[in-house]
């Protein structure tokens, strides 16, 4: 009987990877970043944007840390502070807190583009998603182009 319950733990837990496939959340705009705080290389922001869930379940988007691009220069690295929730088969609003720990001379590279209209960010590394106890780590390379009066001090 033992065998038997440890066999099925094992089918259970292979099939689970079968039906837990993520498919990945879509950003569907209404992207706003506000700078809350800057403190030598760290800048603390909230970043808020409309994201769609097309899976049957809630996911939990776990800490993570991505490599921030602008304007195709490498700036450092972005984590986010806490975890999101994304309800099933929904768009939801999300307000997220992230902390960007920029390299030597970012500040300096980014006196560049405080002029133009519109700046072309890019997002890349692996996120960190989760199902109940069911997680899997994903590639994420997101390039958004938003509007430069979007980097502001925040309210």
């Amino acid at each position: 009987m033992r065998n038997f319950s440890y066999i099925f733990a094992l089918a259970l837990l292979f099939a689970s990877c079968k039906i837990f496939t993520f498919d990945n959340p879509e950003l569907r705009g209404k992207e706003e970043i506000k700078v809350s705080k800057i403190n030598g290389k760290t800048i603390e922001f909230t970043a808020t944007a409309k994201i769609y869930n097309p899976n049957w379940y809630g996911i939990k988007v776990k800490p993570s840390e991505l490599d921030l691009y602008v304007e195709g220069e490498y700036m450092g690295k972005v984590h986010l502070d806490k975890k999101i929730k994304l309800k099933r088969k929904k768009e939801n609003d999300i307000q997220a807190t992230f902390t960007a720990t920029l390299e030597d001379g970012a500040l300096f590279k980014a006196l560049k583009f405080a002029t133009k209209k519109e700046i072309k960010v890019r997002l890349k590394g692996r996120i960190k998603g989760g199902v109940f106890i069911f997680s899997k780590k994903f590639e994420f390379d997101e390039t958004k182009t938003v509007p430069g009066s979007s980097f502001k001090m925040g309210k």
